[in-house]
């Protein structure tokens, strides 16, 4: 039985990676026309990342509302990690 739970938590993270997997490089795209660096691009990518892996709504939603609500995360994050440099700045 336990076998059969981990196989299933296994694929549904397969299949979620897969669909992340669809827009890792536009969300990156974003964040790097935002932040113009490739190290703060990089951050932001995996932030934006990490939040839709926990959003469940996310995986049910059509591909056309999904790559909407990427490019909202991906901004979202980027504007974040853009605040908090500056801040270390000032």
């Amino acid at each position: 039985m336990a076998v059969e739970i981990t196989t299933i938590k296994r694929e549904e993270l397969l299949r979620k990676a897969d669909v992340l997997r669809q827009y890792e490089i536009y969300g990156y795209q974003v964040a790097y026309y935002l932040l113009e660096n490739e190290t703060l691009a990089t951050k932001a990518t995996t932030q934006a990342l990490i939040e839709l892996l926990k959003d469940e709504d996310f995986f049910h939603q059509t591909e056309s509302l999904q790559k909407q609500k990427t490019k909202q995360v991906f901004i979202k994050q980027s504007l974040l990690i853009k605040s908090l440099v500056l801040q270390q700045t000032s």
